[in-house]
């Protein structure tokens, strides 16, 4: 080999490794600039859309710096496919920054929205025949004064070892909109809690049912700013399954009109509320149910379609609805972390049109109790309804429960 090619072949290997070099701090830094993990592994739930992936990532930085993410991708390892791109505004809306001045000691440990850690909230779905063994998400972050860095972490494995628990109806009949649930931008699925030093999604799941007339779709009569004048207040609300008691709050005071100003506690933000051990450290919560209307005590043995209470607008309540979740370890509506269900079977009957919804509302004149008198505007009926089984509701479907 003449010594001309020697210098050739090593200036041209040399040239490529500090491409390599230049290509690796650009897109991947050898030192993240945050530690990548998920607290809570999704478990696959299932929905009429597809099966869902909901969990969150939390972002511990390595060095004392700020910055932002500017993209997510969500890949399946094993095929190299990208499931979920989250960016722009969607990415900001589902961005949980670490709290400045940060959470006391005081706060984190008796109840605090304020996050210790950045977060991010990822709820997306798949088909069933795709559901992955394992996620890893490639982060684009953008630090202060720094150059944007791409990098992967967040390396999880879906816990198909585990199922949603299948349960019953806590409400029955034809009429009832699960709303806040199956999508990624609810105020359930982003509700961030830190209690007792840990923080948790208590309220990953959960649903608020809200009744409308099944013919005309209509969820109030007569003047909509007052709370009993809605079709569902005072509605039965009943076990979803089989348990015991194990805590009970009566006695709080409905909020006569809706979307008035609230002054609840962590104690009281459930308002009237039953909790019932399900087995398997499962407990399903049921919330805001009017005073006076409970009618079982702590320690009792309850059955499946037991009347547990009437549905009311009490504690941290919009207007009349039953906020109903399920969580594992504690029993706790706001201590707990949020554990998926299923219902066992119901119909869906028709859908509520959020895009007009929120056309409508966003009228400078088109106050928002006026959406709930016209309600019935914004719900379509289907021809024929569609059976569901083990799956859970999706976001604004009309259903009949049995």
């Amino acid at each position: 080999m003449s010594r001309i090619l020697q210098i050739l072949i090593l200036f041209t290997v040399t040239a490529a490794i500090l491409a390599a070099g230049c290509i690796q701090t650009a897109t991947e830094p050898a030192a993240p600039p945050v530690n990548v993990t998920v607290p809570f592994p999704p478990i696959p739930v299932a929905s009429e859309g597809g099966v869902n992936l909901a969990y969150e990532l939390e972002l511990s930085p390595s060095e004392n710096r700020t910055f932002v993410p500017e993209k997510v991708e969500v890949i399946d390892p094993d095929t190299g496919k990208i499931l979920w791109t989250l960016d722009g505004e969607l990415l900001a809306a589902l961005y949980h920054p670490a709290a400045d001045p940060p959470p006391t000691a005081a706060e984190l440990e008796n109840g605090t929205g304020k996050l210790p850690v950045p977060r991010i909230s990822l709820w997306f779905g798949v088909s069933p025949d795709a559901v992955p063994d394992r996620l890893v998400h490639r982060l684009t972050l953008n630090g202060s004064g720094l150059a944007p860095a791409t990098f992967t972490g967040g390396n999880v494995t879906v816990r198909k070892d585990l199922a949603p628990v299948v349960i019953g109806s806590p409400v029955r009949g034809p009429g009832w909109t699960a709303i806040e649930t199956t999508a990624p931008v609810t105020h359930h699925f982003l509700a961030q809690i830190t209690m007792n030093g840990v923080t948790r999604v208590p309220q990953r799941y959960a649903q608020d049912w809200i009744y409308v007339d099944p013919v005309t779709g209509q969820a109030a009569a007569g003047n909509a700013t007052l709370a009993k004048n809605f079709l569902g207040y005072g509605r039965e609300i009943y076990a979803a399954a089989n348990g015991t008691v194990v805590d009970v709050l009566d006695g709080l005071p409905d909020l006569e009109t809706i979307y008035s100003p609230r002054q609840a506690t962590i104690a009281t933000a459930a308002g009237n509320y039953v909790i019932v051990d399900i087995g398997d450290q499962k407990y399903a919560c049921y919330a805001h149910m009017a005073p006076g209307s409970i009618r079982v005590g702590v320690g009792d043995a309850v059955a499946e379609g037991q009347v547990l209470g009437l549905m009311g607008n009490s504690g941290n309540s919009d207007l009349p609805h039953l906020h109903f979740q399920i969580v594992t370890d504690t029993p706790s509506f706001l201590g707990a972390e949020g554990y998926p269900h299923v219902y066992r079977s119901f119909d869906v009957i028709g859908t509520v049109n959020q895009t007009l919804a929120e056309e409508r509302a966003s009228g400078p004149d088109y106050p928002v109790t006026r959406l709930w008198s016209e309600f019935g505007d914004l719900v379509t009926f289907s021809g024929e309804p569609v059976s569901q089984e083990n799956n859970l509701t999706e976001n604004r479907a009309v259903v009949r429960l049995p």
